[in-house]
């Protein structure tokens, strides 16, 4: 059992800082430092974050973490068993195999983000799965892991698909972690950085800017991928800044 407990300490030492601590004080020490002359230019929205709510944001954040590392624990027991596509040598693939599985998880997970978002947001399983989210009205980073119990096994879901069908090594897998937790601090700093242009370029405007998932936070019906809002145009479900 112990080293069990072992694996589980690591793997909560892994997400809390490479998933949440570390991207989330970036953007919190951007853009939520009033030293920072200007800095509110950018803001979004009028209405401010409460201390209450970031509480709230933090407090969730750290038992979905918790639980990340138990998803995390029993996942690593079958690729120590071999049953996964994850490999541990450079030379099992060709060089560009760390970045074909990197961008083949972004176009993945925006996919799969996209519908499981739009699931959690059904209204007979939006109280259970997905209202806590959405407490922040106005989010901070610190709530990028704000996630009831159950929305957690969602979330980490696309993380299992990488392990089980998609070839990474572990530091690709790492990296991609930190991209993702970078992304999604970002979207919920509450300011917007990109520039307006970005909205008419042919091939950028298909990205999503932090004010696409500021107004989820704000609409809620509206934004619900990760990284592209391709399946939002798709589906009806976009809203552009104004």
């Amino acid at each position: 059992m112990q080293i069990y407990f072992t694996e589980y300490f690591a793997f909560l030492l892994i997400v809390l800082f490479t998933a949440y601590l570390i991207p989330a004080g970036i953007f919190h020490a951007i853009f939520f430092r009033k030293s920072i002359e200007g800095i509110d230019q950018g803001r979004i929205q009028q209405r401010r974050p409460n201390w209450k709510i970031v509480q709230f944001e933090i407090k969730h954040s750290l038992i979905a973490t918790a639980l990340f590392a138990v998803y995390a624990t029993i996942t690593y027991q079958f690729v120590k068993s071999g049953q996964s596509a994850m490999y541990f040598s450079w030379g099992d693939y060709p060089w560009w195999m760390p970045i074909l599985g990197f961008v083949l998880a972004i176009v993945l997970h925006d996919t799969y983000f996209y519908w499981t978002h739009r699931f959690a947001h059904w209204a007979p399983v939006y109280p259970w799965l997905h209202a806590g989210h959405h407490k922040s009205l106005a989010p901070t980073p610190w709530a990028i892991l704000s996630f009831q119990p159950l929305e957690t096994i969602l979330q980490f879901g696309i993380f299992a698909i990488f392990v089980f069908f998609v070839p990474m090594h572990p530091i690709t897998f790492l990296a991609y972690l930190f991209y993702d937790s970078l992304v999604n601090a970002a979207g919920h700093c509450g300011h917007e950085f990109f520039p307006r242009d970005q909205k008419t370029h042919p091939l950028l405007k298909y990205t999503n800017v932090v004010t696409h998932h500021d107004l989820h936070h704000s609409k809620f019906n509206y934004n619900y991928s990760q990284y592209f809002n391709v399946w939002d145009r798709l589906c009806g479900t976009f809203k552009d800044r104004d």
